[in-house]
């Protein structure tokens, strides 16, 4: 399911989780950092102002999420990449196990990722965090974050040039506010669905 067209960013707050820890001796002041390899999104999205047919049809598309268990694809809402050129969508160019954080794609002759852009793999939403150079074979080494969720294929397609992610609402409730001209605002807490 998508996102009705009503839903636009007023605001935009977006939060990457990572499941990592640093300890510290509380002797010696040593520390050691654990990375438990979980990574994902979260964010808060104040809509902007709807009219009330815009506010029935969200309110109709918030109702047939049935709270927390509806997920729904949403784009970036703070992007307008691909910040490389990319003329058409990328393929894994070799099978990648779950979790890891770096694979290789092979990329349209004259393309290549740049970090920062994002892409999708499996559903999931990732940000290329480094980026190789191409080779002679038109293959590129990206990293991304948050790590694959699910082994990529070799041949799959990475969407590239129109990005998405899996969301589903944080809570069980949400609400709107209307104000005395009849300005309708509110605010959704979402999280990656995984």
């Amino acid at each position: 399911m998508t996102v009705p067209a009503a839903v636009q960013a007023a605001t935009l707050r977006l939060r990457r989780l990572t499941s990592t820890v640093r300890v510290q001796s509380p002797y010696s002041f040593a520390q050691t950092a654990y990375d438990f390899m979980g990574g994902m999104w979260a964010a808060e999205l104040t809509l902007k102002h709807l009219d009330r047919r815009q506010n029935a049809e969200v309110e109709a598309w918030l109702a047939s999420l049935d709270g927390v268990t509806g997920t729904f694809e949403m784009a970036p809402q703070d992007y307008d990449g691909p910040y490389g050129v990319m003329s058409a969508n990328p393929t894994v160019s070799s099978s990648t196990a779950t979790r890891v954080k770096e694979l290789w794609i092979v990329v349209p002759v004259g393309s290549a990722a740049v970090v920062g852009d994002y892409l999708t793999i499996g559903g999931h939403l990732h940000i290329v965090t480094s980026a190789g150079t191409v080779t002679v074979a038109q293959t590129q080494k990206i990293g991304v974050w948050p790590r694959l969720r699910e082994a990529a294929i070799l041949g799959e397609t990475v969407e590239m040039l129109a990005p998405y992610g899996t969301w589903a609402l944080a809570g069980p409730e949400t609400e709107y506010e209307v104000d005395g001209d009849h300005r309708r605002t509110r605010t959704l807490s979402l999280i990656e669905a995984l």
